[in-house]
C-alpha cells in the first residue's frame, strides 16, 4: 500500500474533489488495528498486512520480563512489559501507532491491569533495533560482537 499523504492543511485537503476525500479516509482508517471479542477472546487484525491474532481478554494484561540479547544474563531487561505487545511487535519492526492503538484495546478491556506501558514502548524500540543490529551484522565486512550492541543500545536508550 502507497504512503498515507498528510496534507499539511486539512482544511484546504476538504476543498478537494470528493475521490481525494475518500481515499484519504480509507487510507486512515485501513491501516489501524480493528478489534472484536467473542467468547471472551480479543481478534486483532490489521487491514492490508499479514497481522491477525486471537488472544483470550484475561490474558491480554499479561506481564513479563522482557529480556534482549543472545546472553540474557548480560543482556537489556525490562520488568513488568506487556507480554502481548511485545510477541505482535517485534518480529516485525512496527509502526509506534499501532503499539499504542494496542495499548488502548487492552485498557478498554482491563483497566486495572499492571502493564509498565513506559518500559513496553522502550522495549519495542530496543528489541527492533537489536533485532535490525543483528540482521545488518551478518552481512557487513566489520562485523560488531553481541556485547558492543548491547553496549551501545544501554547507552543510547540509557538503560542498565
Amino acid at each position: 500500500m502507497g504512503y498515507l499523504l498528510r496534507p499539511k492543511n486539512v482544511d484546504s485537503f476538504l476543498d478537494k474533489p470528493l475521490p481525494h476525500l475518500i481515499l484519504f479516509l480509507f487510507l486512515i482508517k485501513s491501516r489501524m488495528i480493528k478489534h472484536s471479542v467473542t467468547k471472551e477472546i480479543i481478534h486483532l487484525t490489521i487491514a492490508n498486512m499479514d497481522f491477525s491474532y486471537r488472544i483470550p481478554i484475561k490474558k491480554i494484561g499479561s506481564t513479563i520480563n522482557w529480556k534482549i540479547g543472545e546472553n540474557t544474563s548480560k543482556g537489556i531487561v525490562l520488568e513488568k512489559v506487556s507480554k502481548w505487545t511485545l510477541q505482535l511487535f517485534t518480529n516485525k519492526v512496527t509502526e509506534l501507532k499501532y503499539v499504542r492503538q494496542f495499548k488502548s484495546i487492552v485498557l478498554d478491556h482491563l483497566p486495572n491491569e499492571e502493564i509498565n506501558w513506559e518500559d513496553t514502548f522502550l522495549a519495542v524500540n530496543i528489541q527492533n533495533e537489536y533485532n535490525w543490529l543483528k540482521s545488518n551484522n551478518q552481512k557487513a565486512e566489520i562485523k560488531i560482537t553481541e556485547p558492543e550492541i548491547i553496549a551501545n543500545l544501554k547507552e543510547k536508550y540509557k538503560v542498565d
